[in-house]
């Protein structure tokens, strides 16, 4: 009798392994999205608190504190966060935020580090966002909406 295996348990051996590997990426692929999710969150989170230091230690808010439409919200959407961002960034009574791990999106350099982008224009009006986790490619903005009345800001995705 000769030893060895047939070509049908090979295949079977191989249809297994296939299977747990489908499932492995699946759950790789899976907590890939969650560490992105986080980054984002955290990153926000980080930017709503250097708002309310900039506030607390500055006596006002870093875009002036004036209502863009009249009302008791002045709300900053796209590229135009930088014009809250930017007093953060230029502030050298205190370091509110690291700009090393900051998204920006340059034009003709792509998705970069706002301390790249700081380094090649004397510019530190940078709007800040986050590639989206699910796309890439696509690139979103934070959103900030700063409440006059209440003397309260939030930053959004």
């Amino acid at each position: 009798m000769k030893k060895g295996f047939t070509l049908v348990e090979l295949m079977m051996v191989m249809v297994v392994m296939a299977i747990i590997a489908t499932l492995a990426t699946g759950a790789a692929m899976k907590s890939i999205k969650q560490a992105k999710e986080q980054r984002i969150e955290a990153t926000r989170s980080a930017l709503e608190m250097a708002l309310m230091n900039y506030r607390a230690s500055d006596g006002n808010w870093p875009d002036g504190g004036e209502s863009q439409n009249g009302g008791t919200n002045t709300v900053f959407k796209g590229e135009a966060n930088a014009q809250v961002f930017g007093p953060l960034l230029r502030s050298t009574k205190k370091a509110y935020l690291d700009p090393s791990g900051l998204l920006t999106k340059a034009s003709g350099k792509g998705v970069i580090s706002v301390r790249e982008a700081m380094s090649g224009e004397p510019n530190y009006d940078y709007p800040i966002g986050y590639p989206n986790p699910d796309n890439g490619n696509d690139f979103k903005y934070y959103t900030v909406r700063i409440n006059l009345e209440y003397d309260t800001v939030k930053v959004e995705r």
